[in-house]
């Protein structure tokens, strides 16, 4: 038998939120800091919401979207008895993956269960808080798209993070706070390429809006 949603709170001096949202991660660094960052910054609207990020060991690499969907469902869904306001989001990237759309349905199916999918990966969402999209030109947009390996260690994208930027990008270590400081301008501009409201996008393009619009505070 399911849990209550209370028990998810594992600090004991939290009190109980108006929501509870829960992530989980195809990737096992970048993402996973970048919303444990939010979580502590001053735009987060913490007197509403509760975040809960599932983690993986280290050496986990089932970061296909069907083994994000199980992780999600079997650690969360099937665990505790949330309220129809709780969200449970799945964070995948386009990549090589071939099963999304199945994975959406799966989701669509399931109550309280959501995808947040970016295309090329999930950096390019960090792209759209420090770089104004319509400055980016044809050629950069094909590229980004591709995001083809530039040397051994490093794809395109990353590329021109650290290019943009000016003073480097290392995913394991992105120093965030020059991102989230630009976070509303990130969801303005990952809204507007979402004119068509797509389940996953199709061309350049980061969902994660959705959820960094719920977890923010609004403007006074």
């Amino acid at each position: 038998m399911p849990r209550e949603r209370t028990e998810i709170f594992r600090e004991s001096d939290t009190q109980e939120k108006e929501k509870i949202i829960v992530l989980a991660f195809e990737g096992n660094n970048t993402e996973r800091i970048y919303f444990e960052e939010l979580k502590g910054d001053v735009r987060f609207n913490d007197e509403l919401i509760y975040l809960h990020l599932l983690t993986r060991e280290p050496d986990d690499t089932n970061s296909a979207p069907n083994h994000v969907f199980n992780q999600l469902k079997t650690e969360a869904k099937d665990e505790y008895n949330f309220d129809s306001l709780d969200e449970l989001w799945m964070i995948i990237d386009k990549d090589r993956w071939k099963n999304i759309s199945k994975i959406i349905e799966l989701c669509k199916n399931e109550e309280n269960m959501f995808v947040a999918g970016s295309n090329p990966c999930f950096e390019f969402w960090l792209i759209l808080h420090v770089k104004n999209y319509e400055e980016i030109t044809e050629e950069e947009q094909i590229a980004l798209l591709e995001n083809r390996k530039v040397n051994s260690k490093r794809r395109y994208v990353d590329q021109y993070i650290a290019d943009t930027c000016g003073d480097g990008y290392n995913k394991n270590n992105p120093r965030l706070e020059r991102f989230l400081s630009h976070i509303r301008f990130a969801i303005q501009q990952a809204e507007k390429l979402d004119a068509d409201k797509e389940d996953f996008p199709s061309n350049l393009g980061s969902h994660i809006y959705k959820i960094a619009k719920n977890i923010i505070k609004p403007l006074s």
